[in-house]
């Protein structure tokens, strides 16, 4: 479901276009042999929610023949919200492990901006307020994960005064997009790659045939 622009994963059409021409370039200039040997941009952290500039999203797309694990910790109160199409959620706990490959497709994605409406019941009268979150997105064996900030708006609500869960009105020190937003947040991503066998034996086989090559 699509909120202000954005697709379900939290990009802009822009975005999409941008992602699609980065990876044809990529697969024109390297070639697919090389992309598994060839070590992505994979930072240690990034700006999950930033309150003032432009959003900078960040996409890791697995490479073919390399089984990438990213752990990574979300605050707990929006773990449960990261769910499949299905409305499955990928866990309960904060911390997450994920093991993405390139043969299924996978991917994993954060640093763009969804706003939903919330209500506000701690006045008076109750109100709906616009409410921008962080987006976070994830294939993992071939299923897609989102966190879904339309099932958090309709069970959770918005109070002045509730500033323990990292979201809400601002307040000294804690600037927002709008009236209400989370607050500027980054996630530490730890990485680790593994190149399946088979992929070394062929990289061993290619490179002992151009070795032979100019032997001759």
């Amino acid at each position: 479901m699509s909120v202000f622009g954005f697709d379900e994963f939290g990009h802009t059409h822009t975005d999409l276009d941008k992602i699609n021409k980065k990876n044809a370039e990529e697969e024109t200039e390297t070639g697919f042999f090389s992309k598994v040997f060839k070590k992505p941009f994979m930072p240690t952290s990034w700006k999950w929610f930033r309150t003032s500039g432009a959003s900078k999203v960040y996409r890791f797309n697995a490479p073919r023949g390399v089984i990438t694990k990213l752990d990574f910790k979300i605050p707990s109160q929006f773990a449960s919200y990261v769910v499949d199409s299905q409305g499955n959620s990928h866990q309960e706990g904060s911390n997450f492990s994920l093991n993405l490959e390139g043969d299924t497709g996978d991917y994993f994605t954060i640093g763009n901006r969804q706003s939903v409406f919330m209500n506000d019941v701690g006045g008076r009268f109750p109100k709906r307020v616009q409410v921008t979150f962080p987006t976070l997105a994830f294939r993992e064996q071939g299923v897609n994960y989102s966190l879904d900030w339309n099932r958090f708006a309709q069970q959770r609500r918005l109070a002045n005064g509730a500033f323990d869960e990292d979201w809400g009105y601002a307040r000294e020190g804690k600037p927002t997009i709008g009236s209400a937003s989370a607050y500027d947040s980054e996630i530490k991503l730890a990485w680790n790659r593994t190149i399946k066998w088979w992929w070394l034996l062929i990289g061993g086989g290619f490179a002992y045939g151009i070795y032979k090559y100019f032997k001759r």
